[in-house]
């Protein structure tokens, strides 16, 4: 009775306090196509594998995590989709238009960013703050890597408040990308965050042209080597 009354003592000490025990999520199916679930399960389920868990729990649950972000995504971008076809198709004024699409644009951005900083607090429940690095990593195409990789071996000269600054802008695309409605979308992100890169270094002093034109140079030289 006495361990009884100090699991249930710490279950309303926790929720008093606003902190919930760890709960299972589940994968949210209803009503969705069954061969779209299994592409983003198995799409989901690539993600966590990079993660290298060995608990047979926290992998179900933190690919249920992520297809669900998936599936919220799709719902948000659907919504939006949907309630602008509606507004456009309506026969409403050009101005009464225009209010309801900004709307719906508003309402859109408003489930995002909520949808965003929820992710964030689900994955924590199981993984550090690196391995959810890895995971928005995987949902992104690596492209924060790859790109901050590319960028030192083509100015090897970058002192390290640079490196800092652009690894922080990289990060911040990605961030973004997560949220993105398509793969192209999420490259755009990226893309505008690489232009803001570009001009940063082109304000420091570095000659993009000639530094990429050099990298060209010592790729070529080491695949002469191999």
């Amino acid at each position: 009775m006495k361990n009884v009354a100090l699991k249930l003592f710490g279950i309303l000490f926790l929720s008093v306090w606003g902190i919930h025990p760890i709960s299972a999520t589940d994968l949210d199916t209803k009503d969705r196509d069954a061969k779209y679930v299994q592409t983003i399960v198995e799409r989901s389920t690539k993600i966590v594998t990079n993660l290298h868990l060995k608990d047979t729990i926290k992998i179900r649950q933190v690919t249920n995590i992520i297809a669900n972000k998936y599936f919220k995504l799709n719902d948000i971008y659907a919504h939006r989709d949907s309630m602008l076809s509606k507004a456009k198709n309506s026969s409403l004024s050009n101005e009464e238009k225009s209010d309801i699409i900004n709307a719906v644009q508003n309402e859109k951005e408003a489930a995002l960013y909520k949808s965003h900083f929820a992710f964030d607090a689900d994955l924590s429940m199981y993984l550090t703050p690196k391995q959810i690095e890895t995971v928005k990593d995987g949902m992104t195409f690596n492209v924060v890597e790859v790109t901050y990789k590319a960028t030192l071996d083509m100015i090897p000269s970058l002192k390290k408040d640079e490196k800092i600054q652009i690894l922080a802008w990289l990060k911040e695309a990605r961030e973004l990308a997560i949220d993105a409605e398509s793969s192209n979308k999420k490259h755009e992100m990226f893309g505008k965050y690489k232009g803001r890169i570009n001009n940063y270094l082109s304000n420091r002093g570095y000659n993009l042209v000639k530094e990429r034109a050099e990298w060209y140079k010592r790729i070529e030289e080491k695949k002469k080597k191999k």
